[in-house]
């Protein structure tokens, strides 16, 4: 009580304590001072917590400059004298153009992607002061440390969307991005398994925890993510079909908080289908519910399901959901294995050994999508099966699609052993 007391003196106490004085004395207001020159002095904090400074011989004018720059500073508009950065101008950005606007995942990404900079000293240069050189600069870096020709397009992209709107907001003039050069890219075609490395993989793959969502992914061709996502009521057994409705993430959603698992809808509009149930794919799932059952009966003190997440179709052993990273930490586990007993086995029969190379959880989509083909299975049917968006469809061919017939899709066999 005392101290609601006394909480209007004391920010009257703080605004006096910022009223500054005339040569004479006199009081010249918030903000305000004269220095012993003659000359009067104008400080405020801007809206990014930095004190703002400026002098002028004419009280007037200066006065009158501080009030439209400390109003400028507090409703979000630019004041040209305002020394913004790189990083300010990009949190700015994000609250202006994106918070609220996408999905919170797609802003975590952002963040990401926007990080090389914020360790990099052009985060801390002033935005108006940004070159093609300094961004050049940062980009042979990340070159050098081995990041991915799409990783620093990604950069990219994004830097010269935020000087874009920088310029559109008339706080810079120029856009450096213009200048600058990618580095040379390195081919990378899209990993899939051969046969002969599916059956590989598969075969060790049998004695370990994950190895139903590895055959699902395989003979589904759907996202990891919406493999992890799905949940019982998506599986209608009696009309042989999966509704794909959702993506399930671990990860943070920004730098304050811890990582968890939450659920965002599909990739694109396209990924929201519902598809056939095929029958390699029915008997995993049908495998899978028996698993899961025992070990609800046998972790029954431990089992525990948290809404949202209940009804999971692929969890631990104690109900939780599966985590991206786990499933492709196996993946590393199982191919190592592999490469180890076949390195073992071709010493015995005295030939050279086969590597099976790594490859992560995305792999079993292309691998999907690759068997399709190879039998003969139109991209007409391929694209609405695995979620596939407009742009996706442009690496094939662009034409009004005719109705769809999944009958010669039910006919195939993705999986040697299932």
């Amino acid at each position: 009580m005392l101290y609601l007391c006394f909480t209007p003196f004391f920010h009257l106490y703080e605004r006096m304590k910022d009223m500054g004085k005339d040569l004479n004395g006199k009081e010249l207001g918030r903000g305000l001072s004269q220095r012993p020159d003659g000359t009067y002095m104008a400080r405020y904090v801007d809206r990014y917590k930095k004190r703002q400074t400026f002098y002028g011989k004419d009280l007037k004018t200066l006065r009158k400059k501080l009030e439209k720059e400390r109003y400028e500073s507090e409703n979000g508009l630019f004041a040209s004298g305002v020394n913004i950065t790189v990083t300010e101008w990009f949190e700015e950005y994000l609250k202006l153009y994106k918070e609220g606007k996408v999905k919170d995942t797609t802003l975590y990404r952002i963040r990401q992607t926007y990080s090389p900079c914020k360790k990099d000293v052009l985060g801390s240069m002033r935005l108006q002061e940004v070159r093609a050189i300094h961004i050049q600069s940062l980009f042979n870096s990340l070159d050098a440390k081995g990041y991915t020709y799409g990783t620093i397009k990604l950069l990219k992209s994004l830097l010269n969307e935020l000087f874009k709107k920088a310029i559109g907001n008339g706080y810079v003039l120029i856009n450096p991005i213009g200048a600058v050069v990618m580095p040379k890219k390195t081919k990378c075609d899209q990993r899939f398994l051969t046969e002969e490395e599916q059956e590989m993989f598969l075969d060790v793959a049998k004695e370990y925890y994950h190895y139903d969502i590895f055959c699902v992914n395989l003979s589904m061709g759907a996202r990891i993510g919406e493999v992890l996502g799905l949940k019982w009521s998506d599986i209608d057994f009696d009309n042989k079909t999966v509704h794909i409705q959702r993506t399930l993430h671990y990860s943070k959603v920004n730098e304050e908080e811890q990582c968890h698992f939450f659920f965002t809808t599909p990739k694109t509009e396209t990924s929201d289908r519902i598809i056939p149930l095929l029958p390699e794919t029915e008997k995993i799932l049908k495998r899978v519910r028996t698993k899961q059952l025992r070990n609800k009966m046998l972790y029954a003190s431990t089992w525990k399901q948290e809404a949202p997440f209940e009804d999971m179709v692929f969890t631990s052993q104690y109900g939780a959901p599966v985590r991206y990273g786990d499933v492709n930490r196996t993946i590393k586990k199982v191919v190592l294995k592999v490469n180890l007993q076949e390195e073992e086995l071709a010493k015995f029969e005295g030939r050279e050994p086969r590597e099976l190379k790594g490859f992560s959880p995305h792999c079993f989509r292309h691998t999907f999508i690759t068997n399709c083909k190879k039998k003969g299975v139109p991209y007409e049917i391929i694209k609405p099966y695995v979620g596939h968006s407009r742009e996706e469809m442009t690496a094939y061919y662009d034409h009004n699609e005719p109705d769809i017939d999944y009958d010669n899709l039910k006919k195939i066999s993705f999986l040697g052993v299932v």
